[in-house]
């Protein structure tokens, strides 16, 4: 064990992003630890430790530990890699407070909108408060599948990035340790560019919503390829027009859809309907068999509803969002504004976020209304 790599990692999550980012790093010769709150998905795993990644990258890694324990997971781990659903952050962030060293980074892939807000929040609420640094990404490295336990398919490897610490001056030495192995995370200015930037908000609300018919009959189609259609892409527009117009008022500056697709896949073109349809990595993403799936009950609440609560805080009208939550609660019979996160359940008020919001987090201090 002494030719680890010095760097030691812990996952948490073992779905699709965990276990590529837990067999990613172990075959890089890391350290690394996984861990699930459920034991069925990782039973299998638990006695060879050993992750298989195929497709894009092909390489093996065996784990150091694999389980249900927290407390042994993230026990001596310099960097704590989050890879769950956003709805799970303030669980997790509970889950693992008693445990916390000072010094340890966690990083949320990805972060959503405004996670790392949550979570540090959860941190600060718990008993054993510890100097932590914690950052979001803005999207997840890898799109990934697993086929069977402990076997990956890597459909592809986003070519860049972007991180933030919740502390805009701890994202540089987030930076230093996280860069070694992967590269392909530059800093951004701060959480808004990293929040603000979460696209999955706008492509798979959208997307699932406007096939929902399809969606419900069980009919299976391939959900980027197929899925995206003209009406379908001028919404996701829309909702990309209304994200960025939010983002100028705080004084941001995020990627159009179009520059986005350029950016983390090298894609060439300006029309992101032809764009996202001709996408190698997309190719065999399959939609989902059910409404009910974390397209709308993960991006809905921790995308959309946070981008709409300031919006109104700030008095820009976020029409297409609202309908989109709207249909959302209508579709499974739920209300997303009042389970996701606002301003008030982050702890910020209108008046804290117009003044004070993006000078609170760009120079890295931050503070509650």
């Amino acid at each position: 064990m002494s030719n680890y790599k010095r760097t030691k990692f812990a996952v948490i999550g073992a779905g699709c992003g965990g276990q590529a980012i837990a067999g990613y790093l172990a075959a890089a010769n890391y350290n690394v630890n996984l861990y699930n709150r459920s034991l069925e998905r990782i039973e299998s795993l638990i006695t060879k430790k050993i992750i298989t990644l195929e497709g894009a990258l092909e390489r093996t890694g065996i784990l150091s530990y694999i389980g249900t324990d927290i407390a042994e997971t993230i026990a001596d781990r310099d960097i704590i890699m989050v890879v769950t659903t956003a709805t799970g952050h303030r669980d997790i962030a509970t889950l693992i407070a008693p445990h916390l060293k000072d010094g340890q980074i966690v990083i949320l892939n990805p972060g959503r909108t405004f996670g790392a807000l949550e979570f540090d929040s959860a941190l600060r609420n718990s008993s054993n408060y510890r100097n932590t640094i914690v950052a979001e990404a803005n999207t997840l490295v890898f799109a990934a599948r697993v086929t069977s336990p402990g076997i990956v398919d890597i459909k592809g490897v986003k070519k860049e990035v972007s991180i933030a610490a919740l502390r805009a001056y701890e994202t540089e030495k987030v930076l230093s340790m996280i860069q070694p192995v992967f590269p392909q995370f530059i800093p951004a200015s701060s959480v808004l560019e990293t929040s603000f930037g979460n696209i999955g908000a706008v492509f798979h609300p959208v997307i699932t919503l406007m096939n929902r018919d399809l969606i419900r009959k069980g009919q299976p189609f391939e959900f980027y390829i197929d899925g995206i259609t003209k009406k379908s892409i001028e919404m996701i527009k829309d909702v990309d027009k209304e994200m960025r117009r939010i983002s100028r008022a705080l004084g941001i500056t995020t990627l159009s859809v179009t520059d986005w697709l350029a950016s983390r896949y090298g894609l060439t073109g300006d029309d992101p309907y032809l764009m996202i349809r001709s996408n190698p990595t997309y190719c065999g993403i399959m939609a989902p068999d059910t409404l009910d799936h974390r397209y709308l009950w993960e991006d809905i609440p921790t995308g959309l509803v946070p981008v709409s609560s300031i919006g109104k805080a700030l008095n820009i009208e976020t029409r297409v969002i609202d309908s989109l939550i709207d249909l959302a609660n209508e579709t499974l019979g739920r209300d997303f504004r009042t389970e996701g996160r606002t301003l008030e359940s982050l702890g910020l008020s209108s008046r804290f976020l117009m003044k004070n919001l993006r000078d609170i987090l760009s120079p890295g201090e931050i503070a509650v209304a």
